[in-house]
């Protein structure tokens, strides 16, 4: 069995939303899009008690919840072994679900069995209200059936959903926050479960530990430096107790259970002596709960029993080298498996139709794949490479406010040279670089700024282009303003400019400086920044051209980088950019009288 389907209302900074799940599913966005609450969401339907904290007036969107106020979540469970519901007593009969049938296809779910490909799916509820009087939050869990039933709290009976079965569910969750050094141990519930479904409590080693412990071949208090002060104690003592208690000092309190809580993991590498958890680094002590977990998982398997496993944020304690491998090793003991993630790396590892990208905008949750399904054959090589050979740059981006589409490739190179020439740059000044942080930048096939805008409209709601001052820039404005969803923003440069032009203009801001410096480093002297710029336009090596030449484009973002007026410009130059791309007002880009306000145009 796996959830399908996932419904939000009025949970944490979720008013409403909807998510559609496959068998591995990653979630990516920015924060505060409801990845988390994603999470905890599952664990209010399908974990055990105390998976989630107690919930309070802060979980409720707005939290300020009134008497009427619910919050509400229904997930669609499929995948039974069969759609015969006559064949799963436990799930379907008067006191459990009702039998409903779920389209793979459109996502729909019914309670009369269509024609068609369907699944037979069953559905859960979770409700909570907060009671004004009590100040407590009240919770049911329950099998849903119409939803358009009263008030679970006042006027119907639902059934309940049994702990049998969310136990054999089994949705476990590793949080975010990884840093008990003792999870392997037996202090860790976890542990103890894992051990138990194992038939592993290693009851001889404990006894036999324990009676070594009661009877130490060296006790303490024989230790000459102790011993006198213990032989005083045990005489004061005589003279109180008539039958003479004597100490002793043991390392534990030598009963069964007092050694297994005594019990701390050491972990040593090689020959040498271990070292207790606590003292090794954040990393290991996260995997700790991962590993054991997957232990656990490993087990419930081969017992044929569900194992579903949400985990957060992987990156935070793994370095990149592992991800993949942590990844694929949870998918392959899993049934079902929800990563959420901030890193484009570990959404990169997922099949792009396992990635889910929200967004939150007011409380309304979108939750949209990073393609629907896979790409047909005849998909250009620009869009093919959006999606695979440059997945990374292109998931990073759409996490963004705003998402800018250059013209080309080497536009995309350009504009993310000097990003990192001003951040590198910049101290703690009231007016630091805002572009970074707000508008994320698309690796661009060349010419396929049209075609880019098409295949991600349905991935963000701030698609922004930049084009050339030339008549092909102008052909793609026109092309741009004819599609159905097409930019918010797009942005042209001056009459005959492209995007070198404007890298000479930010160095004409200190035209000997930069140019000192430059002529320092670049493999041939330049007269002077209209030269540099004519060969940065040119292919023509033989004559000098410079075009696509990554090394120099290094060298003229350094440049900008140390030379103080340059960075300056070129910081103006991408705060006024995005400004323009998130709709605020900007000097520096503006629109023609009475044309298209889309349209902006720079203003060097």
């Amino acid at each position: 069995m796996h959830v399908v389907d996932l419904r939000i209302e009025n949970f944490r900074g979720i008013r409403s939303g909807r998510v559609r799940f496959g068998q591995h599913t990653v979630l990516v966005g920015p924060n505060n899009s409801g990845k988390t609450t994603i999470i905890e969401a599952l664990a209010l339907l399908f974990g055990r008690d105390r998976m989630v904290r107690m919930l309070t007036e802060h979980d409720f969107y707005g939290g300020d919840p009134q008497p009427a106020d619910r919050i509400r979540l229904v997930a669609t469970v499929a995948g039974f072994d069969d759609d015969n519901f006559a064949n799963h007593p436990d799930w379907f009969r008067d006191d459990r679900a009702i039998p409903k049938w779920w389209s793979p296809d459109t996502g729909q779910v019914t309670a009369v069995r269509p024609a068609g490909d369907v699944k037979l799916a069953c559905q859960i509820g979770f409700q909570a209200r907060f009671d004004r009087a009590e100040l407590e939050v009240e919770t049911l869990r329950y099998f849903h059936d119409d939803d358009a039933v009263g008030d679970l709290f006042v006027d119907e009976s639902p059934p309940l959903v049994p702990s049998r079965l969310i136990r054999d569910v089994g949705y476990f969750l590793v949080p975010a926050s990884r840093t008990w050094d003792r999870v392997v141990s037996f202090g860790s519930e976890l542990f103890r479960r894992v051990i138990a479904s194992a038939d592993g409590q290693p009851s001889e080693s404990v006894l036999a530990e324990r009676d070594r412990l009661r009877r130490p071949n060296q006790p303490l208090e024989s230790d000459p430096h102790l011993q006198p002060i213990i032989a005083r104690l045990n005489a004061e003592l005589s003279g109180f107790f008539r039958t003479s208690p004597a100490l002793q000092l043991r390392l534990t309190a030598t009963d069964s259970e007092g050694l297994l809580d005594a019990v701390m993991p050491h972990y040593a590498t090689g020959e040498g002596i271990g070292v207790p958890a606590r003292r090794h680094g954040s990393g290991l002590l996260s995997l700790q709960h991962l590993l054991l977990l997957l232990q656990f998982g490993r087990q419930r398997a081969a017992a044929g029993e569900g194992f579903w496993m949400a985990l957060e944020e992987p990156e935070l304690h793994v370095p990149p080298p592992l991800q993949r491998r942590l990844v694929h090793r949870i998918q392959a003991l899993s049934s079902q498996t929800f990563v959420s993630t901030h890193s484009p790396m570990v959404a990169a590892i997922a099949h792009p139709a396992s990635v889910i990208l929200l967004r939150n905008e007011g409380g309304v949750l979108s939750a949209n794949p990073l393609l629907p399904s896979r790409l047909p054959a005849a998909a250009p090589n620009a869009v093919r490479k959006l999606f695979q050979l440059n997945r990374v740059d292109t998931i990073s981006a759409l996490m963004h406010d705003a998402v800018l589409i250059p013209e080309g490739r080497l536009d995309f190179e350009w504009l993310r040279l000097l990003v990192q020439a001003v951040d590198l740059g910049q101290g703690w000044a009231a007016d630091e670089s805002r572009f970074s942080a707000r508008i994320g930048l698309i690796p661009t096939h060349d010419a396929s700024v049209v075609a880019t805008i098409t295949a991600l409209a349905r991935l963000h709601p701030r698609l922004c282009a930049v084009v050339d001052g030339d008549v092909a820039g102008q052909g793609y404005i026109d092309a741009l303003c004819q599609l159905e969803r097409g930019p918010q923003i797009i942005v042209q440069w001056p009459d005959g400019w492209a995007i070198e032009d404007v890298v000479g203009w930010v160095l004409q801001a200190d035209a000997a400086r930069s140019m000192d410096a430059l002529n320092a480093i670049l493999p041939a002297r330049q007269a002077d920044i209209l030269a540099l710029t004519r060969n940065l336009k040119s292919e023509v090596r033989e004559a000098g051209g410079l075009k696509g030449d990554i090394a120099v484009y290094e060298a003229v973002a350094d440049t900008v980088s140390v030379v103080e007026l340059c960075r300056r410009r070129a910081q103006e130059l991408l705060n006024g950019l995005s400004d323009a791309l998130l709709g605020l007002p900007s000097a520096r880009f503006t629109s023609e009288p009475e044309a298209d306000v889309r349209v902006k145009h720079f203003r060097p």
